[in-house]
């Protein structure tokens, strides 16, 4: 007995030839790639975690503590006198804020951005001001000195002074690519190709 089987390829052609077209031109999956990571990087952000999942650094004491002073008007009174009061309800509410690491003004997190180019997405900061801060808070900093430009001294921490010997800043890492974003990676790029294929009749 003969038994004869038919198979058309013309659908597999298709879904071949479209898939061939989305990988020569990955401008939409690099762009929902670089989407996605940029989410994950700045929910991490938000929850000051490191990309290995990891706390970042807790702000030093004196962090908050110049935090407090500036949002009630500095430690002094205009006539330079020191001032005796302190609020404490503006002190709890500045500490609350401040518990959220690196999100003083919330500038540098603003400028965080992804580019898609070709077959590569990268992550990054805009502005020279911004990529700087994000340098020295990803890499932190040796101990470094502050001296006043313009003044003659210093208001920090409550003080006068002429200069801070500031004692670096700890490495709070912003950006990286660990096992989760690359599984993410290849969540999309399935969804993706997925669509692509499910679109060939």
């Amino acid at each position: 007995m003969l038994f004869e089987m038919n198979f058309q390829v013309d659908h597999l052609d298709r879904a071949l030839t479209a898939a061939r077209r989305a990988i020569e031109k990955p401008a939409p999956l690099m762009d929902s790639i670089g989407e996605s990571l940029l989410r994950v990087n700045k929910d991490r952000h938000s929850a000051g975690l490191a990309p290995d999942g990891s706390k970042w650094k807790p702000l030093s004491p004196l962090t908050i503590g110049s935090a407090i002073l500036k949002a009630q008007g500095g430690a002094y009174t205009k006539d330079g006198k020191l001032r005796q009061t302190m609020s404490l309800s503006v002190a709890r509410k500045v500490q609350a804020k401040r518990t959220r690491i690196l999100h003083a003004s919330g500038d540098m997190l603003k400028s965080f951005h992804y580019r898609a180019v070709g077959n590569s997405v990268t992550l990054g900061f805009d502005g020279s001001r911004e990529s700087d801060l994000a340098a020295w808070h990803h890499s932190g900093t040796k101990p470094y000195e502050i001296s006043p430009k313009k003044a003659k001294a210093l208001s920090f921490a409550g003080l006068m002074v002429k200069r801070v010997h500031h004692p670096g800043l700890p490495a709070r890492r912003l950006v990286g690519l660990p096992v989760s974003d690359r599984q993410l990676i290849s969540e999309v790029t399935h969804d993706y190709l997925t669509v692509i294929l499910n679109r060939v009749r």
